[in-house]
């Protein structure tokens, strides 16, 4: 059901002055990833700062939700590390066709800024966002998708003890997870994941403003829809046209806060892994309120997503500490 409620001026005003503000951010994303190896690793926090700064601006848009195309561009500059490095992998290596990542990404987000200039606003939709069986499907194959994740991550906190150990512990990881039926579960449960995710995101950008933590869900969501993508295509990449071994050599082959294609690559790690702890959180915390426990709902929210946070820094460490041994 649309509302039928006026638009205000002051929501009019606010949409104008941030609704062009994470396209621009987008836009200009790359160059914060070339500063880190053209200027100083501390530009890494530049490329953090970006896609925060997103999320605010898409915290601020949804308030009003009258500029829903803007809101969704802000919500897509969030993912702008995973888009960059799912293009840069398949776009920079390739000679079939003249187009590079970089101009592609111009050219992209010119796009999006332009939609977003000549967006008329619309009132607020309520609509119920939240198709229930769907959902329920959703959280399913994430349960599934968090088994092999949490070894997965065990397996790269392993690298702080070094490479062989990491390979070690994957050679024994992959008895299990490329057994040809176990692979196929979970590269269909991942593809489901992702197309039943992008079918709730958007329901839920349609709805009004929904507090903190329906923007923390919808961030989170986007940028693992955008990782998802980039991360699994560029293994299958790897292993099936290029047949390279995607094991700790693969991750460290080179420095990653020095080669200007690879420095790429530390923001989109990082904020994989602290957006898978974070959505998942987001869905614990959903099911403990449904279940009339808010207060632990909050406190295990807390306690995924800052757990997450210390396993994406120390993974990240590892890795950049494996490439610059090379």
């Amino acid at each position: 059901m649309i509302s039928a409620a006026p638009i205000s001026a002051q929501s009019v005003k606010l949409s104008l002055r941030l609704r062009t503000a994470p396209g621009l951010l987008g836009l200009f994303y790359p160059v914060l990833v070339w500063t880190i190896a053209a200027w100083s690793p501390f530009a890494l926090l530049l490329t953090l700062l970006a896609p925060a700064a997103c999320f605010y601006l898409a915290s601020r848009l949804a308030q009003t939700n009258t500029y829903r195309r803007a809101t969704k561009v802000a919500y897509f500059a969030i993912g702008a590390p995973a888009l960059y490095s799912f293009l840069g992998g398949w776009l920079d290596s390739q000679r079939w066709i003249p187009y590079r990542a970089n101009g592609v990404w111009v050219l992209l987000w010119c796009v999006l800024l332009l939609l977003v200039l000549i967006e008329r606003p619309a009132a607020a939709d309520d609509a119920d966002g939240r198709p229930a069986k769907l959902a329920v499907a959703h959280g399913i194959s994430a349960a599934l998708i968090t088994v092999f994740a949490i070894a997965h991550l065990a397996n790269h906190l392993t690298g702080v003890l070094g490479g062989s150990t990491h390979i070690a512990v994957m050679r024994h990881l992959r008895v299990v997870y490329r057994a040809p039926v176990v692979e196929s579960v979970l590269l269909a449960c991942v593809l489901f994941q992702v197309a039943t995710g992008w079918v709730l995101l958007a329901y839920r950008m349609r709805r009004p403003f929904s507090g903190w933590i329906g923007t923390v869900q919808n961030a989170s969501g986007m940028y693992l829809l955008l990782f998802f993508a980039s991360h699994v295509s560029a293994v299958m990449r790897a292993r099936y046209l290029r047949h390279i071994d995607t094991n700790w050599v693969w991750l460290t082959a080179d420095n990653l806060l020095k080669d200007p294609w690879s420095v790429r690559l530390v923001p989109y790690y990082f904020l994989g892994v602290l957006a898978l702890a974070v959505h998942g959180a987001c869905g614990v915390r959903h099911v403990l309120v449904e279940h009339d426990r808010p207060r632990l709902a909050n406190r295990a929210f807390a306690a995924i997503a800052a757990g997450g946070g210390v396993i994406a820094v120390v993974i990240i460490v590892a890795l950049v500490a494996g490439s610059l041994s090379h």
